[in-house]
């Protein structure tokens, strides 16, 4: 015990063993500290430690016992020296100051006394003297609570209690001035006798950040360590009746409790305002002092005082207290203990007064603990609000300390509903629902993948608050929290929401990131969609927030039209550059199930990215029983499974009646164990419904059940009137209670509001309030809406507090329909700026309203503008939503009345449906179009939309058809089975001649193209192109003969020009390697150039580039650098939604970085992205295309043994031939050359519709057939001329194809001359060419090739006894392969380095 105390800084004690003549350093005696132990003292210790058992006592005498206590005592204020003369009692040591307790009350009272001039320092100085006096009774009573917790408890006398408690008998320690907050300055208390101590810990997550010149005090979670306990392993025994001590300790607690803030007992409290801090005026001004009388009656032993014949300790006379309701008298109200008049009789009484602290200007809630633990003194006799046990009371101190703002501060609020406390901190009874979100946001932030968690529950149970309040910590964790709402009132507008949230979140990460962090983002988002990224911040204009101080937003003239598809890409690629495992999102949307399909739509598509780099944790509110069965939230649940998504679903119920208590304990500033009686009415109304529960307080609080009692500053009720009363159990019937009884003017305020939804802009309040109807509206929000509680504005928004009070003032409402039309047609002509709102209301409404045509016509046309206005924004619900509004209003016969309003209306209709994927909708409008278009002109567009809709719905028929049928109007008569092939032959002839009789300058000059008859043919061509490629490939050839004639023969410019001229060099490359190739080539590089200076021909990029690159760009372009285009090609394709032609150019990348020797690991990485979010979003064809990528560069890892089918049975022919090639390639390398001699057997042995004679294959098979032939020739097998045949045929192919490009086929074509050389005894010269087949190679940069000619030059330098430069070209080799990634072909160069002997 001593050794502790020196641990902790005291000093030694003194060598002198006279405890009487012990001194401090500085010449103080002990006995200037606190009073010493007289004899008696110990000799009462001494008899109590000879009743206890040996294992209990201690092992020496009497004089160990005195010598214990002694040094305890001595130790415990033995210091360095005093503080100061004028204060000799204090002692100081290491920062810690020691003072008796009665000198530091004495000391307290001289601050107030210095301070009480100057009110603003009265006021500075009582909270800090409150909260220290706190803290000093907590430690006081964890001190009384060790003592009551022993064996020897029970053996203490009244008198030797009374001992214990006094106030000399506790010593503090105390910080030093400066080193910690104000009022927080409690280090430690000590009790003399029975000697034990302990010291105060404050925990605190603001003590950190305290500022010095701040006047706010914030609580503190304090807890004490007992340093030097009384006895060791000793513990009350559970036998014996221990109640009357914890009683009598509780009362003496008390009484000094009340003497540490009061002083005397008997002193009475200030006649001035001076103690009252904060308060009005001291009540002792107001009414007569409080007497508890106590009646003189024989006490049980070891007890206090027993009141004879009554069920309650006290009798209050109080005169002049008016503010409590006359409903609210009753002898049940809790805490009304001053109302009580009770024990007055006849019989003598000895009082003893204890005038409540609230008298000396303390809180209600410290007053009341103070003598609800006098109280105690009444035994089994005690009123119902009185302490059982010391426990009790600790934990209300503590509460005290803990929420000061709530129990201390906040006494002097006026009554008033909005006064009901609702913490913003405490979330209660939510605990297990914090760790699942916890953990899903660890596991984001780890794994570096996308989580979504659902929160379901009923409305006011609290889903919003669950998930706000981890808001902080993902700030804290340096992760992004973003939220909206779905509305039900706009629910066609959700699309918007979302994007809303993704603007928001631009603006959190552009305040907190470095320069360096955005130029880190700005590259990524740059490396993804490139200058499209002007059309990205259209739709996000806080998107500019990423941009590096010195980067400025790039112009672009991009034509690009991003459909919903691109808008999903760019905001994937969007959460790629932004969200990383050290600075994840989450990104909250509430009530879901109003959500529509689009929105969910783009959230599935960002959850579901396949990269492992997008980092969001999704987390969706809905309430379950307010969705239908057939609701698109189902369809989320069902993708994200499907997606393998990892989704956690948690239902949220009402809080537990514990948890409900806590609720109410704040809500009221009470204490928990005062509010259980409420709390059981409280929650057999509510069921624990968080919302349900405050509402139902503010009812009563309507009613006079609950009031604020003005002289005590306390909540205060009628348990029983509240039990008997017939109230709702429906917070929807109690909140239109409360509104009924509002003024008319009030309520039309409320109904209007909740026309819009859970919030109004205050633009939409502002012109509303402009017009006669709805003048008042702004200044009846302000006064009635705000103050009373149903509405929070902000500055920009009025918003509901909750649905529910929406859903009330909704209800209100009579005659909903016609109310929606009157505030739409307001709006409308109040300002033509709020059309989109105007529209949302008009849409609530019926078009029987609207009798006049012109009104409805007047209608139409906002809903029109309204809808243009959305597709802009891409939010084709919203759009969707109000063409079909202004459709429905149209007046009667409309088609022949208002023609071109019913036919841009309908189109636009159609379009939208389109847009969102409601295809047969689509084709129905469109249908509708045709029928009564008046002309071809007026019905072209229609027509072009059905063939994209019959596309996408797989039916190529009518797609076919139906562009044959425009042609066919439009003069251009096609046919749609067969083409003779004559006369195939004779149109290519004639187009030929006409490109060859124009230079390409003359080509390029050509003016643009305005007539609109002429553009029409063009972009039918167009699309008759793409769905014959896969319907009639037999006429395609055909239809892009004549397609590129039209071009040239009329000299029309347009956006499709660049595909006809691609198309017809496509056609030619599939001649061979002769003339015809390059005039392929020609027409098909026109046809860029036209492409790239073509500004609004941006979307037929990804379909040019595809065509091109797969059968002239082979022969023209590097690899590697088709490699670059195409990527370019594929993210214009993602962002205008062509997802089928982006995906073929994907795949196309793949195909071309396989044979470009790119690194086989990084390929399958890359590969396998992409196929699983092929698979998520279902695109078939692409997941063949990546399949066959996939396979092929895992056999040549060497990773696995695959087998794969020459089955060709794949919708496109392109995509079998490279299935073949691939395969060929693979199976080279795996070294089965047999097979390669088959397929290539096989290759010529297809028909033309398979081979669709693409050069690439030609010249990959050609090289394969001619490598494997070579190989067989050299190892002996199968000598025969054949080999030397396929070998000469092949070397022929790529010396054609090496004239077109040097650098992809040269190496290869000196490759093959090397082998033919070999096989045909010129080796001198064989070496020559393959040392330049490997130079070429290396300048190509195919390192795989290089291998591969290192290889060969080997085995034929080994071959001619040259081991040693042998076994150099194969250590180049194996460096090779190591590169490109090729176990296999490492393993085999091994194996040849092992068979050579230098």
């Amino acid at each position: 015990m001593a050794s502790d105390l020196v641990a902790r800084g005291f000093p030694k004690r003194s060598s002198s063993t006279d405890s009487s003549s012990s001194v401090l350093s500085d010449g103080h005696p002990l006995s200037t500290l606190y009073r010493p132990p007289s004899d008696e003292d110990f000799n009462r210790f001494l008899g109590i430690l000879c009743q206890l058992d040996d294992s209990d006592r201690p092992e020496n005498n009497s004089t160990e016992a005195r010598r214990v206590a002694t040094d305890a005592a001595t130790e415990t204020c033995h210091h360095e020296q005093a503080t100061s003369e004028e204060c000799p009692d204090v002692a100081c040591s290491q920062g810690v100051i020691v003072v008796p307790l009665r000198r530091w009350m004495e000391q307290e009272a001289g601050n107030a006394a210095q301070a009480h001039q100057d009110p603003h320092l009265r006021i500075k100085t009582h909270t800090e003297s409150m909260i220290r006096k706190i803290t000093v009774g907590f430690g006081i009573g964890k001190l009384l609570q060790v003592v009551s917790g022993s064996k020897a408890a029970s053996r203490y006398s009244l008198t030797e209690l009374e001992s214990l408690c006094a106030v000399d008998n506790f010593i503090l320690e105390l910080a030093s001035g400066g080193t910690c907050e104000p009022g927080w300055e409690l280090e430690g208390v000590v009790m003399v006798m029975p000697f034990s101590s302990l010291r105060i810990h404050k925990a605190s997550s603001l003590s950190s950040n305290w500022d010095k010149a701040s006047e706010v005090i914030t609580g503190r979670h304090v807890m004490a360590e007992i340093m030097c306990p009384l006895f060791s392993n000793v513990k009350r025994s559970a036998t014996g009746d221990s109640s009357d001590v914890d009683m009598s300790l509780c009362y003496l607690f008390g009484t000094l409790l009340h003497f540490l803030f009061a002083g005397t007992p008997n002193q009475s409290p200030p006649q001035d305002d001076e103690s009252s801090v904060g308060m009005e005026e001291p009540l002792s001004k107001k009414r007569h002092s409080v007497v508890f009388a106590r009646k003189e009656t024989q006490c049980p032993p070891n007890a206090m005082a027993v009141v004879r014949g009554t069920a309650f300790s006290q009798a209050v006379s109080i005169v002049g207290d008016q503010d409590e309701p006359e409903i609210g008298r009753s002898k049940e109200s809790v805490g009304d203990r001053d109302e009580l008049e009770m024990g007055r009789s006849e019989e003598s009484v000895t009082t003893t007064t204890h005038i409540p602290l609230i008298d000396y200007g303390y809180p209600f809630s410290l007053s009341q603990l103070v003598m609800n633990l006098i109280d105690c003194r009444l035994g089994l006799f005690r009123p119902d609000d009185a302490y059982p046990s010391l426990d009790e009371a600790i934990s209300d101190i503590q509460m005290l300390l803990q929420q000061p703002s709530r129990y201390l501060w906040n006494h002097n609020n006026t009554p008033h509903f909005r006064n009901l406390f609702t913490s913003d901190v405490i979330l209660y009874g939510r605990s297990e629902e914090v760790a699942i979100l916890t953990s899903a946001f660890c596991r984001v932030s780890c794994a570096g993948r996308s989580e979504a968690v659902f929160v379901s529950g009923f409305s006011g149970c609290g889903k919003t608050r669950l998930v706000h309040s981890f808001f902080d910590t993902v700030n804290v964790l340096g992760g992004y929290a973003v939220t909206r709402k779905f509305d039900e009132m706009n629910s066609s507008s959700s699309l918007h929401v979302v994007l809303s949230a993704f603007n928001e979140l631009c603006i959190l990460v552009g305040r907190r990131s470095s320069q360096e962090h955005l130029i880190r983002v700005h590259q990524n988002l740059t490396g993804s969609i490139g200058t499209n990224i002007v059309l990205l911040t259209g739709l996000l204009p806080n998107l500019v927030d990423l941009f590096p101080s010195h980067v400025a937003l790039p112009v672009s003239h991009s034509q690009v039209r991003m459909n919903f598809d691109g808008l999903c890409f760019a905001v994937q690629c969007l959460m790629r550059a932004i969200s990383s495992p050290s600075e994840p999102v989450l990104f909250f949307l509430d009530d879901l199930h109003w959500a529509d399909d689009l929105s969910l739509k783009l959230v599935h598509y960002v959850l579901s990215d396949a990269r492992d780099g997008n980092c969001m944790l999704f987390v969706g509110g809905f309430r379950e029983n307010e969705m239908m069965q057939d609701n698109v939230l189902l369809e989320l649940f069902s993708a994200l499974s499907t997606a393998d998504v990892v989704s956690t679903v948690m239902h949220l119920d009402g809080i537990g009646s514990n948890d409900l208590i806590s609720l109410i304990s704040d809500t009221l500033g009470i204490f928990p164990r005062l509010c259980k009686g409420l709390a059981d009415v409280v929650f057999r109304k509510t069921n624990g419904n968080p919302f349900f529960t405050l509402e139902f307080l503010r009812s009563l609080l309507a009613r006079g059940l609950v009031w604020y009692s003005l002289r005590n500053k306390c909540w205060k009720w009628n348990l029983c009137l509240i039990s008997e009363e017939n109230i709702t159990d429906n917070v929807l019937q109690l909140l239109t209670k409360k509104m009924i009884v509002l003024t008319e003017t009030n309520q039309t305020a409320l109904k209007v509001a909740s026309c819009f939804g859970s919030s109004i802009c205050i633009s939409v309040v502002e012109k509303l309030s402009r017009t006669f109807m709805y003048s008042s509206l702004q200044a009846t929000l302000d006064e009635i809406g705000v103050k009373e509680g149903f509405v929070d504005f902000d500055g920009t928004t009025y918003r509901f507090v909750h649905d529910k009070v929406r859903e009330a003032a909704y209800g209100l409402i009579a005659d909903k329909e016609q109310y929606h039309l009157d505030i739409g047609m307001a709006l409308q002509f109040t300002d033509n700026n709020e059309i989109i709102a105007a529209i949302q209301q008009i849409k609530h409404s019926s078009p029987s309203l609207v009798r006049d045509d012109r009104q409805r016509v007047s209608i139409a046309n906002l809903g029109f503008e309204a809808g243009m206005k959305a597709m802009s924004f891409f939010d084709f619900a919203a759009a969707h939503s109000y063409y079909d509004t202004a459709r429905t209003f149209l007046p009667p016969h409309s088609w022949a009345d208002h023609y071109e309003l019913t036919l841009k209306c309908n189109f636009q209709l159609a379009k939208a449906a389109y847009s969102r994927g409601w295809l047969e909708e689509s084709k129905q409008i469109c249908d509708e179009i045709i029928e009564h278009g008046k002309c071809l002109e007026d019905t072209l567009e229609t027509y072009s939309l059905l063939v994209s809709l019959s596309s996408a719905r797989k039916d190529l028929l009518l797609a076919f058809n139906s562009c044959l049928k425009v042609l066919n109007l439009l003069g251009e008569v096609m046919p749609a089975d067969t083409v003779n092939a004559n006369e195939l032959l004779s149109i290519t002839t004639k187009t030929k001649a006409l490109f060859q009789s124009h230079s390409s300058q003359h080509l390029l000059d050509m003016p643009e193209e305005k007539c609109s008859r002429k553009l029409a043919i063009m972009e039918f061509f167009d699309q008759l192109a793409i769905v014959s490629f896969y319907l009639k490939p037999k006429v395609c050839k055909y239809y892009c003969v004549r397609w590129a004639s039209f071009c040239i023969i009329n000299r029309v410019v347009c956006k499709y020009t660049p595909g006809a001229f691609v198309s017809f060099g496509s056609i030619l490359s599939q001649q061979g390697l002769d003339e015809d190739m390059r005039l392929a080539c020609r027409v098909g590089k026109l046809g860029m150039i036209m492409l790239n200076r073509n500004e609004k021909a941006i979307e037929q990029v990804p379909g040019v580039h595809e065509v091109y690159f797969t059968w002239v760009g082979i022969l023209t372009e590097p690899i590697q650098a088709q490699i670059a285009i195409c990527q370019h090609a594929h993210e214009v394709g993602m962002l205008s939604g062509n997802l089928l032609t982006s995906g073929l150019i994907l795949g196309t990348i793949f195909v071309r970085s396989i044979y470009a020797g790119m690194n086989l690991h990084d390929l399958k990485k890359d590969i396998e992205v992409h196929l699983k979010s092929a698979k998520k979003r279902s695109q078939q064809l692409l997941q063949m295309h990546l399949s066959i990528e996939y396979d092929v560069v895992t056999r040549l890892i060497g990773d696995e043994k695959f087998e794969c089918s020459c089955k060709l049975d794949s919708e496109s022919p392109v995509l079998d031939v490279i299935k073949f090639t691939l395969e060929m390639m693979a199976s080279f390398y795996q070294d089965h050359l047999e097979r390669v001699l088959h397929k290539s057997k096989l290759w010529d042995s297809l028909s033309d519709f398979h081979r669709w004679k693409v050069p690439l294959g030609s010249i990959f098979v050609s090289f394969f057939s001619g490598l494997a032939s070579f190989c067989l020739h050299s190892r002996g097998k199968q000598k025969n001329q054949r080999h030397i045949k396929t070998l000469s045929k092949a070397l022929s192919t790529l010396e054609k194809a090496s004239q077109f490009s040097e650098w992809n086929y040269k190496n290869k074509y000196l490759l093959l001359k090397a082998a033919y050389l070999t096989v045909t005894g010129n080796s001198f010269e064989a070496g020559e060419v393959y040392d330049n087949a490997i130079s070429a190679s290396r300048a190509s940069k195919f390192v795989h090739e290089e291998g591969l000619a290192c290889e060969f030059a080997a085995m034929h330098h080994k071959k001619h006894g040259n081991n040693a430069f042998a076994l150099s070209l194969l250590c180049q080799a194996e460096s090779c392969y190591k590169i490109w990634g090729s176990n296999i072909k490492e393993a085999h160069i091994a194996r040849l380095k092992a068979s050579i002997q230098v």
